[in-house]
């Protein structure tokens, strides 16, 4: 059984259209999408990079039973990316993509929320909260 962290990390780096708009906010091609599992090193968070995805892990240990076996696991992620403030019209088509991608898969949002990055003010962190079943 995968992590749920690489689980939707392989469902957002093979969507070519997210990889591509991506590619299209910040301009040119890269060697890798910008998505990470975790916190990328903090020399690589600059608004010269943005748009990029962070997908962390919610602890949870929800299960579902059946003669007194676990069956199913929920998982939560929480499914971020910082994009420049210059690009805020992109923030919904690339929020509306992660979104189309886990739900197609079973995965669904149940928060969402945006607001200037605390630590770089040229940039905005979007937030989404999905959980889904293993």
């Amino acid at each position: 059984m995968s992590l749920p962290e690489s689980i939707i990390y392989d469902l957002l780096a093979n969507n070519q259209q997210i990889v591509d708009l991506l590619n299209d906010i910040r301009g040119e091609p890269t060697d890798f999408p910008y998505i990470f599992i975790g916190q990328p090193n903090d020399t690589f968070t600059t608004s010269d990079n943005a748009p990029w995805i962070r997908i962390t892990l919610i602890p949870d240990d929800t299960a579902v039973y059946a003669d007194d076996e676990r069956v199913m696991q929920k998982y939560r992620i929480q499914v971020d990316f910082w994009i420049n403030r210059t690009d805020l019209p992109n923030l919904e088509k690339l929020e509306n993509l992660i979104y189309e991608a886990l739900h197609a898969n079973g995965v669904e949002r149940y928060y969402r929320n945006h607001e200037p990055d605390a630590d770089i003010e040229t940039l905005e962190m979007v937030q989404g909260n999905f959980e889904g079943f293993v």
